[in-house]
Parts: C-alpha cells; sequence; structure tokens
C-alpha cells in the first residue's frame, strides 16, 4: 500500500468536504437515525449517537468517492452512514481497513460549535498507518501517515498536502493532570488518585475534548484515558502515538494492539514511558 498516494487523494477531499460542511452548517437540521441501545448509557451520550444530518452523508460520498476508482478492491469499510457508494466496497476481510466519521460530533455541528470534524484513517495489521482529523470550523488538521510521520496544518484551505509542519514535542516536567472520558470506571479514577494524579474529566473543560487530547500531545497533560470514545478523539489520540515520543497503551500498560474496526474500547495515549503513569 503506498500510503503517502492514499493520503493525497484524502487530503484533497476532506478539505473539500470541509468547505461544503460549512457552507450547510447555518442551514442544516437534525434528521435522527435509529442507533443500537447501549446499557446504562445516560442520555447525553444517547442524543450524540442519534444524531444524523444530510451533510453527514454529503461528505461521506465526497470521502468514499475519491478513493473509490483505485482502491474499492483492496479497502473494508468502517463507516457511519449507509450511502450509496458503501455498496461498491465489497471486501470484508479488514486486511486494510478505512475509517471514516464523516462528520464526528454531530450535536456540536448542530449547535455551531467549532470541535466537529471530519476524520478518515487506515488500519493495517493491527495498528494505525495513516490518520487525518479535521476541524473546518478551526481550519485545523492534524494527520500521521507511514513513512511520514505526524503533521499539522494550520489554514488548511491555503495549503497542498506538502504543507504541513512536523509535529513535535518537548516537554521538560512530567504533568500531574490525567485526563478522562465520562465512561472511565470509577475504580480505575480511585487508582490514578491513589497514584497522586489529578484526574479531570474532559466534560469539566472550559473547551473540553478534543482539547483535552490535544493538551496531552502538547506534553501538558500526562496521558489521556479514553473508555469507548468516539472516532475523533481516538484517531487524535492516534496521531499523538504516532510521535517520536508517543505511546498507545492498554490499561495495563502494555503496547496497546488496534482492532481492526476504527473504536477502540479501552486505551491510553501519552507522550510519556509508562512507569510514569502505571
Amino acid at each position: 500500500m503506498n500510503y503517502q498516494k492514499l493520503y493525497e487523494c484524502l487530503f484533497c477531499a476532506v478539505r473539500t468536504a470541509g468547505i461544503v460542511a460549512n457552507m450547510m452548517q447555518a442551514t442544516i437540521v437534525n434528521e435522527g437515525k435509529q442507533v443500537e441501545v447501549v446499557e446504562d448509557e445516560d442520555e447525553r451520550h444517547l442524543r450524540m449517537r442519534e444524531a444524523k444530518t444530510r451533510a453527514d452523508e454529503i461528505v461521506q460520498e465526497i470521502l468514499l468517492q475519491s478513493v473509490l476508482p483505485e482502491y474499492q478492491a483492496v479497502l473494508s469499510l468502517d463507516v457511519e452512514e449507509d450511502t450509496a457508494s458503501r455498496t461498491c466496497f465489497l471486501k470484508q476481510d479488514y486486511d486494510y481497513t478505512l475509517v471514516l466519521d464523516p462528520i464526528d460530533g454531530t450535536l456540536d455541528y448542530l449547535h455551531q460549535k467549532d470541535t466537529w470534524s471530519i476524520c478518515s484513517a487506515i488500519l493495517h495489521e493491527h495498528d494505525v498507518r495513516l490518520a487525518i482529523v479535521y476541524f473546518p470550523k478551526r481550519d485545523i488538521m492534524y494527520t500521521y501517515v507511514e513513512g511520514v510521520g505526524c503533521r499539522v496544518y494550520h489554514r488548511l484551505k491555503q495549503c497542498t498536502a506538502a504543507d504541513g509542519e512536523v509535529l513535535s514535542v518537548q516537554c521538560d516536567n512530567t504533568p500531574s493532570v490525567v485526563y478522562k472520558n465520562s465512561r472511565l470506571s470509577q475504580d480505575i479514577v480511585q487508582q490514578l488518585w491513589e497514584r497522586g494524579f489529578q484526574v479531570v474529566d474532559d466534560s469539566e473543560q472550559e473547551l473540553g475534548c478534543p482539547d483535552a487530547i490535544l493538551a496531552c500531545m502538547r506534553g501538558e497533560g500526562l496521558a489521556y484515558f479514553s473508555d469507548t470514545r468516539n472516532i475523533r478523539d481516538i484517531l487524535l489520540g492516534a496521531i499523538l502515538s504516532k510521535l517520536e515520543n508517543g505511546h498507545a497503551y492498554d490499561y495495563a500498560g502494555n503496547a496497546a494492539r488496534w482492532a481492526s474496526h476504527g473504536r477502540q474500547k479501552e486505551i491510553v495515549f501519552s507522550i510519556f514511558e509508562k512507569n510514569q503513569i502505571f
């Protein structure tokens, strides 16, 4: 697989899709969708999963159409929406998996916020080989491409694929703050407290997630403990883990083994070694 070539294809499609989604945001409505019941799920998370707009479907079609001519026989799909081009990808062995969330944060999108994103990734042999997270309202994109590394694009609409700045981090001090999402078990939270960490739920932050993960990417947080997080935050964490000093761990501190699909239930992202966390 030529990941750089595939990335250049997705780069152009994501940039176009961001322009389209931005133009639609002011007038979009929530059409809703049926979702499976999750045990003990709170009302907020249920509303998030039920949200769907016409923009979700249009963005997904833009992305699928961009890779369809050359990659339909190679890629299995893990995508959000049931759109026409989805039926053209017949492989289901998940050797190479294309992960798409056309608008991750649909409720934020409907509420005119800037934290919604367009996300895509390629998984192969239980690892992330390519990841893209684009925030159209912020016009910032974070990426990882195998063989190239991690990049950030400011003012993406003015950029080409070659214009990304190298993402790197240098941290002189070890932070004591550990971020998490609300599904993390109280037992693990208690263990983190007992180790002397300040544990902060990302919903308590003024800007919330994804900014908690971005803080960890900058070395301002020790780690992000994720339990059944959405694709945007999983892929931001994946990009963090691909930094020069980045890691993805399971809850025991072992190197994480990615599933063949995009959703990872229990995973920890950090730029610090496991003996500083576990």
